[in-house]
């Protein structure tokens, strides 16, 4: 069993966000408690705050058996055996209003299908020309070998390749290439050239018209209110 720890992938600015929600909360039920003044309130709420920020990060973290992965955020385990994860996704983006790269990082399953359908991992930092900035955490290519193990594939492994060859570990498998077949490309003459002629076809089709039966009709049968005088029981009338 092994763990990744993932609070290099947790942004500052969700942990501030929830930080700040329930500090909010908190000032709001000691000032209409009557527990304590607004002064008072104003501090223990920057206090849970700040505490909040620092300690949501390390409640977040991938663990790794035989029998798949269990996601961690926020002290809630969730369980994705190995059926159901198909690789890593890498979705790179830019920051509008700062024009920072970085790139999101996501489990994707079999079930529902999508590109990036998956439990979101975390969002990390990266060049200009999406790449390693070299000062990536160990943490982030242990998160690369865990796929590399299991055979998984990685979206960009020149991407994790880079960072595993930072921090000292071995390359992500190489994945099968599909090869385009070597020579000419045949004419319309020769890639039909087996095919059945048309004269062929029609001979084929008249003979299983010939031979096909169609099932027997079912007589009608007449209620004896609406049977014609002198018709036997059996037969129609119109």
């Amino acid at each position: 069993m092994r763990t990744v720890r993932l609070a290099f992938l947790r942004q500052w600015g969700g942990n501030i966000g929830i930080g700040l929600a329930l500090a909010v909360v908190a000032m709001l039920a000691l000032v209409g408690s009557g527990a304590t003044g607004p002064g008072e309130a104003t501090l223990i709420g920057a206090l849970i705050a700040v505490t909040v920020a620092v300690a949501v990060p390390h409640t977040c973290w991938l663990r790794e058996d035989e029998q798949g992965l269990t996601l961690v955020r926020l002290l809630v385990p969730r369980r994705y055996p190995w059926s159901e994860i198909r690789g890593l996704a890498m979705e790179f983006g830019e920051e509008v209003e700062t024009s920072g790269h970085h790139v999101t990082l996501r489990l994707r399953l079999a079930d529902p299908p999508g590109r990036f359908w998956g439990p979101q991992l975390g969002r990390i930092d990266v060049t200009g020309d999406d790449l390693p900035r070299g000062t990536e955490p160990r943490a982030l290519a242990e998160l690369f070998a865990v796929f590399g193990r299991r055979g998984l594939p990685v979206d960009r492994p020149e991407f994790a390749n880079e960072v595993l060859h930072v921090r000292g570990l071995p390359p992500l498998p190489s994945r099968p290439v599909r090869t385009v077949p070597a020579g000419p490309v045949p004419t319309a003459a020769q890639a039909y050239a087996d095919a059945p002629g048309v004269e062929e076809e029609g001979k084929d089709l008249a003979a299983s018209r010939s031979t096909a039966k169609s099932p027997p009709r079912k007589r009608r049968r007449v209620p004896a209110a609406h049977r014609r005088p002198g018709r036997p029981p059996g037969a129609g009338g119109r």
